[in-house]
């Protein structure tokens, strides 16, 4: 009974462990992703133009 108990505990832990690291290893490769993803990004982003200015005049007398 003993011994059934203990391994029942190693098993548990080695469950644990398992997880911890396919979890590791999965926030790794997301990380991984991004860094890749921001470096294909360009430098600088040809800026917006405004989407009122410069279309309408208001003149008020």
């Amino acid at each position: 009974m003993e011994l059934s108990s203990f391994m029942s505990t190693q098993v548990a832990q080695l469950q644990q462990t398992l997880q911890l690291s396919i979890m590791n290893k999965s926030l790794n490769m997301g990380a991984a992703s991004a860094v890749q993803m921001l470096e294909q990004m360009p430098a600088q982003q040809p800026a917006a133009p405004h989407p009122h200015k410069g279309t309408t005049i208001d003149v008020s007398v």
